[in-house]
């Protein structure tokens, strides 16, 4: 998706190191809870293996009553306490761990809501958002609580194995390098479950993407009248039934290698103890250690075991989280360009004019162009219309300008310095847009025209835009004024004609009065009648700006300074209203067409 971005991978314990930064940013106090539960937990099974010993050596001695009631009531106490703790610890750290997934969850989405926009528009950009989500999708066994889990339950394990290794290597090194080596069979058999199911996660995303779209616009209410009249509840039905078929088969696949590699770490499990206790068994038959010893030895194999068993099963689940971990940094560290290093100051700008220097672009390097070797002068004040047929490359022309996107070659300038070189917020104050696609959030109607919280939005600045914008007659008869929503979803609030958007749109543009207007096709949902009234409201509510008008109708076209038509890529022709029709062109071409089709349509009206 980044063109020449290396995609970066993360090993376990830079995971950890990042999810445990995490923690303390959010929750400090886990990380205490985390180290206490560590440290109890290791104490009850040293005490626990030494008591079956301890308890025979003081019989076999022959010790009275109230030295066995001592020494084992001590041992009994400590490990209460030391259990009683580490619970306590444990469930103080529950809430909070699993609290990290509404953390990460925040950080993801504010991340969607400012990542490069190639991300949000290309469906690999979507696939790794939909991955990165999945990561804490599923309670506790998403990855950010289970990495937490295994990672404790790891450190818990290895220190006892630590411990336990130094009891039984006075009777053989042997078992332990028996039970370890078989314990790595289990680890790999059930690693390459994982990896397996690590390798379809993108065909899961996509999936689950599709499904999404299937239920949420079936379930949208302006899809129902067309659902209804047109039939096609069962033909969703059919698509939401083959998709929920096409995950199940994945996961049984996953599934069907998961009990494979169950079925042989069973058998590996059997094996592993089986040579275990038959070799203790021949020790102390062979007298080699005392009944007491034995009592010790078995308990420490039993426990051995279990140790390297969950070691083992923490660092399959420790890996999957890993895995899981990965398609969250994934998203959350590589989805934005860095800044430049030495950032174009606005101040440096002498002027607004913008340049288009050969440059050539396509959405996925296997593509054809989109532009081709585009050259474009536009000068500071300058109304120019870039106009061409639909899917000439006009919306991509604007994508790139904004810094959308970056060229595959070639140069694009404002007031002669490469865009490249601004810090993406400098770069965006520079324009105020109004796009064929409306964009209105469920705010008030002052929140909506400045795009700020109400205590930051300058209510004058407001009435004056939509005075301007000719809104504000209507806005004013609403009983909350400017304060009314905009949305009839959540509340009982204001919703606007196609027409009237459009004013709304201008009056943000010009609340933000940025030095580079930009309407990309924001007329095309209207009427001829309603179009052209528009762009002249717009044509002098920009008067002293730079001005871009996209359009594939040719209404906005007489009143500008100049006029490009794109075709292929390319400009192909440039210059002044008469002129172009005094060419015969493409141009001339197309507003011939177009005029005599609305004068055929006022015709039509005429004789009806």
């Amino acid at each position: 998706m980044k063109k020449g971005k290396e995609k970066l991978s993360y090993h376990m314990f830079q995971n950890i190191a990042f999810l445990l930064k995490g923690i303390k940013e959010e929750h400090p106090i886990l990380l205490v809870l985390i180290a206490v539960q560590i440290l109890l937990s290791v104490v009850s099974p040293v005490f626990g293996i030494y008591i079956p010993k301890i308890a025979l050596d003081l019989v076999l001695n022959q010790a009275g009553i109230q030295e066995i009631f001592t020494v084992l009531g001590s041992i009994g106490i400590v490990m209460a306490l030391s259990m009683g703790l580490s619970g306590m610890a444990a469930e103080g750290k529950y809430m909070l761990y699993n609290d990290m997934r509404r953390f990460y969850q925040t950080k993801l989405f504010l991340q969607w809501l400012s990542c490069d926009y190639e991300n949000i528009e290309s469906e690999e950009g979507q696939t790794k958002y939909q991955r990165a989500l999945t990561t804490l999708q599923f309670g506790d066994m998403s990855g950010t609580s289970v990495m937490v889990v295994s990672t404790i339950d790891i450190a818990v394990n290895l220190l006892c194995f630590v411990i336990y290794s130094g009891i039984m290597s006075s009777l053989s090194p042997l078992i332990i390098l028996l039970l370890i080596a078989l314990s790595l069979i289990s680890l790999f058999c059930t690693r390459r479950a994982q990896h397996y199911e690590h390798a379809k996660q993108d065909e899961m995303a996509v999936c689950d993407k599709k499904l999404r779209y299937v239920i949420s616009t079936g379930s949208e209410a302006q899809s129902g009248k067309d659902m209804r009249l047109y039939q096609t509840g069962g033909w969703f039905l059919e698509l939401r039934d083959a998709l929920i078929a096409q995950s199940g088969k994945i996961t049984a696949k996953i599934q069907n290698r998961y009990l494979a590699a169950g079925a042989a770490n069973a058998f590996v499990l059997l094996l592993r103890d089986g040579l275990a206790y038959t070799y203790l068994i021949y020790a102390v038959i062979s007298r080699r250690i005392t009944v007491p010893e034995f009592t010790l030895y078995f308990g420490a194999i039993t426990a051995f075991s279990g140790f390297v068993n969950r070691i083992v099963t923490s660092l399959n689940q420790l890996n999957r989280a890993n895995l899981q971990m990965n398609s969250l940094r994934a998203f959350l560290d590589q989805t934005d360009q860095p800044e430049p290093e030495n950032p174009t100051n606005l101040s440096e700008l002498n002027d607004f004019s913008i340049e288009f220097r050969d440059v050539c672009f396509s959405y996925q390097p296997d593509s054809p162009l989109v532009l081709n070797h585009l050259n474009l002068k536009i000068e500071a004040g300058e109304k120019v219309a870039l106009v061409g047929v639909n899917g000439a490359g006009k919306t991509t022309i604007v994508k790139l300008l904004c810094g959308f996107y970056q060229p595959n070659s070639g140069e694009i300038l404002i007031g002669g310095k490469d865009i490249r070189n601004f810090r993406k917020e400098d770069l965006f104050s520079l324009f105020s847009t109004v796009f064929q696609d409306i964009y209105i959030p469920p705010f008030t109607v002052a929140e909506n025209v400045s795009l700020q919280r109400t205590d930051d939005t300058d209510r004058n600045r407001v009435q004056s835009c939509l005075i301007k914008a000719g809104l504000w007659d209507k806005i004013s008869r609403c009983e909350n004024g400017m304060d009314t929503p905009m949305t009839k979803e959540l509340t009982d609030g204001l919703v606007l004609s196609g027409g009237e958007q459009q004013k709304l749109l201008m009056a943000r543009a010009l609340y933000k009065d940025a030095p580079v207007f930009i309407l990309d096709e924001p007329t095309a949902a209207l009427d001829p009648i309603a179009e052209s009234q528009t762009y002249e409201q717009f044509q002098q509510l920009a008067v002293d700006k730079t001005t871009l008008y996209i359009s594939h109708r040719l209404a906005s076209t007489r009143f500008c300074d100049k006029i490009a038509f794109l075709k292929d890529g390319r400009i192909t022709e440039e210059g002044a209203h008469e002129e172009l029709l005094q060419k015969g062109g493409d141009y001339g071409k197309m507003f011939e067409l177009q005029s005599h089709y609305y004068q055929s349509g006022k015709e039509g009206e005429q004789n009806a």
